[in-house]
């Protein structure tokens, strides 16, 4: 099951998990920033992931989150602070650096697992290094697929509801990122059955 952004919305997270206890999931990145308990987020994909019941995509904030932490990237930090980064939610600096060194040991840049490949943004690209980081279908072309994959499912761009479309050379995209953090709606795609799942809750303060 892929799950769209988080940015920080532990409830949203915690209610998708009481509907699917016994699912294997996959996270298509941006765990933190912008919303309310981004090392809760953290945690909690932390323990399905060493549970073996999970596995991680970067997403570009939690580039910039390891960039700013772990390589003390000036420019990045800056983006990062400018893009909703919360390091004042850990409890502490070491805190920060220890949840961050976890993503940036633990997160894959893409994953493909049977017919589908997992990304952040978009495909990767041959020539366009940070595509599956950045890339949104608005300035990005659509790379095909690598061999034996059919399917592409990415966040990173919002939508208002779950999009989806075959293409001249018989693959499908997805695209699943309800802005989360924003509209309260969070969606993961059971790529079981390919039918999108999304969880509601009531809106709640966010950052910026």
């Amino acid at each position: 099951m892929a799950v769209a952004d988080l940015h920080g919305r532990l409830d949203l997270l915690d209610a998708l998990l009481a509907l699917f206890p016994d699912r294997q999931f996959v996270f298509l990145g941006d765990l933190t920033d912008r919303g309310a308990d981004s090392p809760g987020v953290v945690a909690r994909v932390r323990a399905l992931v060493d549970a073996g019941r999970a596995q991680l995509c970067l997403g570009n904030h939690d580039q910039m989150l390891v960039e700013a932490t772990c390589r003390q990237n000036a420019e990045l930090h800056d983006l990062w602070w400018e893009n909703g980064g919360t390091p004042e939610q850990w409890p502490s600096s070491e805190a920060l650096h220890a949840d961050a060194e976890w993503i940036d040991r633990m997160a894959l840049p893409w994953l493909v697992e049977g017919l589908v490949l997992f990304a952040h943004a978009m495909r990767p690209s041959p020539t366009r290094p940070n595509a599956h980081l950045w890339g949104r279908p608005s300035d990005t072309p659509v790379s095909l697929l690598p061999e034996g994959a059919s399917i592409s499912v990415h966040g990173h761009t919002p939508v208002s509801s779950p999009v989806t479309q075959e293409l001249p050379d018989g693959s499908v995209i997805w695209f699943i990122d309800l802005g989360a953090v924003w509209s309260s709606e969070l969606c993961a795609l059971d790529c079981d059955t390919m039918q999108p799942v999304i969880v509601t809750l009531p809106a709640v303060v966010t950052l910026p």
